[in-house]
């Protein structure tokens, strides 16, 4: 991005409610955020003027004619809210900013940015919701894992729907709005809109269904067709939602300043095609043989279609989030015929999505894909791990030279792809992975000298980006793929240090909200597809508290705070009427789900898991009432809180430490989870601290050999826990392990990305590949390796505490913040130790030098400083704490070297 000349560098990125060039804006105060940058040190904003403007010259001639927000006196350059004249639907605005360093120097007005909004009133949607009249239904074999609904899974084909439209003038501006449920492809002209699949995300089609917005100007001419395919997703009989359907409206101005609407009704003609079987579960069938050249296209006859019928759909807001995309493509890695006519691709890792065949042969050859994650001893597919999910694509050739295809409307956790009848021999070229998930920004890096943390890392990276599917799913391959609330939460740190969640995340909280029940209680998953899944343990419901607090801390989000406040206290209330004595008896299902050896929770009390997390939530709830300012809400959770605490001690606590039972003294090995989880709550009272402590590393080191003996709840604290009472050394070999169980295990033994157990399991049952729950051991890596962390909202204040453990070397880790990029990395030889930090315009930082002798000396940039001088103007000393040397910085690059005399 160009910008102005000034005396000082300006904004090097705008964004307007966390997308860059956004369209489809349906809410009335749009925030604005831009990242700074400077030369000098300890730089900061000092002010800030905003210019919005109703084109593109008025922005040129810095009129904001829609908003000037005048010389605002402000550090403050993220989450500004539109403040001026009442925005309108379905128009354009640019915008404009300038700032004011810590000297009171003004920049450059940055380059003018666009952005676009979509229906800011419901009423303005014309375009009734529209289907096929009798679509052919099929009935696919197979129930659903777990027994959360019975019978055969019911599905429709592919629907497809056309519309001739005639412009009547030169196009200006032609803006389509467009949502198909449960998944849709827009085509104008024979092309396809956009490069956005599996469209539009997933939400809870009873109470609201997401629209996109794309500019489609370039793609009309005098005489366009429209055409539309609709699959089915999750938009399904057995969900209680019914056939596909779909809306559009489609806004063109024309450059005579009139205007013509398009939208979808009982005008649109409907027809069956190639697109057969398709389902999420149970993969694609298509027959190239029942294509309709030229459907999307003017003069098609289409005399045998049918009128489209008109039917009732849900309400409608913005999809204001990155869209799911093919984001990268796979190479397979091997071919062999493990039998006569049978092949198997080796993508040489797991991933999410699906194959794209490229193949030529006589006309109705069928070809069968079948995806999975293992293959036996003898090199067949192993489809174990696939549950009653089928996971087969079918084509069938039409017959005419060579043909490219890939399913459109399901998707795939694979490593292997077995196919069948496939006409002569494949090689490796007939096949190319398809890498699908949501397009979420990568932000993130860490790098160690330790080559089995980064592969420990590359492997939660690689499987959490499996898991982003318009919603965080628990896995991509079997029959399940929900948006289990465990799963998002105990994973959300750490993906948000590797990636930019903060529109992904908003989404799934706007969903969780519209899946509270009028008592205030939420379901295990989100959206609330399974109805039996209500109310949630607190393990899982604590999602809905826990992701708006990591918002707020790491993305400085205050709406997200307020607009779901109400809520989350519902939510408080709901659990504080189930609880018996402040202790939750009743509502905890899972606790510490898959430990070692388990699927359930085998040492950890249920209830004294779910009883914690209503504590936990209770806390973060008197923070969020205290960050809004609500003083009384505070107060009240407050004292709640002490409630909780006094009972959670009187039901739990023994004087061996806690554990399952009441009362009596510790008879077999203590629980790991159940005394990591007070200490990392500061419940456990003084007088039993260090015998807390005690139990907790002796299980670690003396009974489990520095191994874990937790599960997905357990597993998210231990790390942080050991670290926090002086046990990081312990901490470092427990990630550090190549035997059971542990992260190194998993590579060990193949993993390419985290498991769903600690176990090696190769049959049926839970054992899923690419799971994504375990994954927390990520964010420790740039906490505590890096030593990383926001201290207060937004990263205004950042911590930098690196602990060199072990055999490292060196680390280096970057992540984004909302003032700009921050990079830390160290490295330590024989009698020294060096850090670089970079930190953004705008924070400070407090940085914590081990100490690793006992007499040596500190250098910044190769001059030596005494900490008793103070520092420089740049940074300053305030002492030794910890055996560390305490310094505090302001903006800017910095090195820091420690030298041993």
């Amino acid at each position: 991005m160009n910008f102005n000349p000034g005396s000082h560098p300006v904004p090097t990125e705008l964004r307007c409610e966390y997308l860059r060039e956004p369209l489809g804006i349906d809410v009335p105060h749009p925030r604005f955020s831009w990242i700074l940058s400077h030369p000098g040190k300890a730089q900061k904003q000092k002010a800030y003027r905003i210019l919005v403007c109703s084109d593109l010259e008025q922005a040129l001639r810095k009129n904001g004619d829609k908003w000037d927000s005048g010389e605002i006196e402000s550090p403050q350059s993220f989450g500004i809210p539109y403040s001026g004249e009442p925005l309108e639907s379905i128009k354009r605005y640019w915008w404009r900013v300038v700032w004011w360093n810590t000297a009171g120097k003004a920049s450059g007005f940055s380059e003018p940015a666009q952005f676009g909004t979509g229906f800011l009133d419901g009423s303005e949607w014309q375009a009734p919701w529209i289907s096929m009249k009798n679509p052919e239904e099929f009935i696919s074999r197979g129930t659903v894992i777990l027994g959360r609904y019975q019978g055969d899974y019911v599905q429709c084909l592919g629907i497809y729907l056309r519309k001739e439209i005639q412009l009547k003038a030169e196009v200006e501006r032609a803006t389509a709005f467009i949502s198909g449920l449960g998944f849709y492809e827009l085509r104008i002209n024979g092309k396809k809109v956009g490069d956005a699949v599996l469209d539009p995300a997933q939400t809870d089609y009873d109470k609201v269904a997401l629209y996109s917005t794309f500019d489609v100007t370039d793609m009309l001419t005098q005489n366009s067709t429209i055409g539309l395919i609709l699959g089915n997703g999750r938009h399904i009989e057995n969900y209680g939602y019914g056939k596909p359907k779909a809306t559009l409206q489609m806004e063109i101005e024309y450059e005579d300043g009139s205007r013509d609407v398009v939208v979808t009704d009982k005008s649109w003609k409907a027809s069956d095609g190639p697109l057969r079987e398709n389902g999420l579960y149970f993969g694609e069938h298509y027959d190239a043989r029942l294509e309709m050249s030229g459907w999307d296209e003017a003069e098609f006859h289409n005399e045998n279609w049918e009128k489209a019928e008109e039917v009732d759909g849900p309400s409608l807001s913005s999809q204001m989030m990155p869209p799911v995309r093919v984001e990268r493509f796979v190479k397979p890695q091997r071919l062999y015929s493990p039998t006569k006519g049978v092949y198997i691709f080796d993508f040489g890792r797991n991933f999410s999505g699906w194959a794209r065949l490229k193949v030529r042969g006589p006309s109705g050859t069928k070809v069968e894909l079948r995806y999975a994650e293992l293959v036996h001893e003898d090199g067949t597919l192993n489809t174990a791990t696939n549950d009653g999910a089928d996971a087969t694509d079918v084509y069938i050739l039409r017959g005419k030279n060579r043909e490219s295809w890939a399913p459109r409307f399901t998707y795939h956790g694979f490593r292997f792809v077995e196919v069948s009848g496939y006409p002569g021999a494949p090689s490796l070229e007939s096949l190319e992975g398809c890498f699908v998930h949501s397009e979420v920004e990568h932000t993130g890096s860490f790098k160690c000298s330790n080559d089995l943390i980064n592969r420990i890392h590359e492997n939660v990276v690689w499987g959490h980006l499996s898991n982003l599917m318009s919603i965080p799913t628990d896995c991509p391959q079997r029959d399940e793929r929900h948006g289990w609330l465990g799963d998002a939460h105990l994973a959300a740190e750490e993906a948000i240090f590797n990636f930019d969640l903060a529109p992904f995340y908003s989404n799934f909280i706007s969903e969780i909200q519209l899946s509270q029940t009028q008592e205030g209680g939420l379901p295990d998953i989100v959206p609330g597809y399974l109805r039996s899944l209500y109310p949630a343990d607190p393990a899982w419901g604590t999602a809905f508290i826990t992701l708006a607090w990591l918002m707020y801390q790491h993305y400085g989000d205050e709406r997200i705070l307020a607009d779901n406040f109400d809520s989350m206290r519902r939510y408080i209330e709901f659990l504080r009427s189930k609880a018996e004595g402040n202790i939750q008896k009743t509502l905890g299902k899972f606790g510490d789900w898959c430990p070692p050896g388990s699927i359930a929770s085998k040492k950890t009390p249920v209830e004294l898991v779910a009883t914690w997390y209503y504590f936990h939530d209770v806390v973060l709830l008197g923070k969020i009432a205290a960050a809004l300012g609500k003083k009384d809400d505070e107060k009240i959770f407050s004292l709640l809180a002490d409630k909780i605490r006094s009972a959670f001690n009187r039901f739990f606590l023994r004087k061996d430490g806690y554990a399952s039972l009441q009362n009596g003294p510790l008879d077999f090995e203590p629980s790991q989870t159940s005394n990591l989880l007070p200490l990392h709550l500061d419940l456990v009272p003084d007088d039993s601290k260090q015998q807390v402590i005690d139990t907790l590393v002796d299980s670690v080191i003396r009974l489990n050999d520095c191994h874990l003996d937790t599960g997905i709840i357990g597993t998210r604290y231990l790390l942080e826990v050991l670290c926090d009472i002086g046990q990081a050394e312990a901490a470092y070999k427990i990630a550090s392990q190549t035997s059971y169980p542990g992260w190194g295990y998993m590579i060990a033994e193949g993993a390419t990305t985290l498991w769903e157990r600690w176990e090696k399991r190769e049959g049926g049952g839970m054992n899923s590949q690419n799971h994504i729950m375990l994954g927390s051991v990520d964010a420790w890596f740039y906490k505590y390796l890096a030593g990383i962390k926001p201290l207060s909202a937004g990263w205004r204040r950042i911590g930098i505490l690196p602990h060199p453990l072990g055999d490292l070397e060196f680390v280096e880790a970057e992540t984004s913040t909302p003032l700009g990029r921050l990079a830390v990395s160290w490295k330590r030889s024989e009698g020294q130790f060096e850090l670089t930090a970079d930190v953004p315009v705008g924070a400070e930082a407090e940085i914590g030098l081990p100490l690793l002798w006992e007499d040596s000396d500190l250098y910044d940039s190769g001059r030596k400083i005494r900490p008793e001088d103070g520092g420089t103007a740049q940074f300053s000393v305030s002492g030794v704490n910890n055996d560390r040397i305490l310094i505090k910085t302001g903006s800017g690059k910095y090195h820091f070297l420690i030298l041993a005399k």
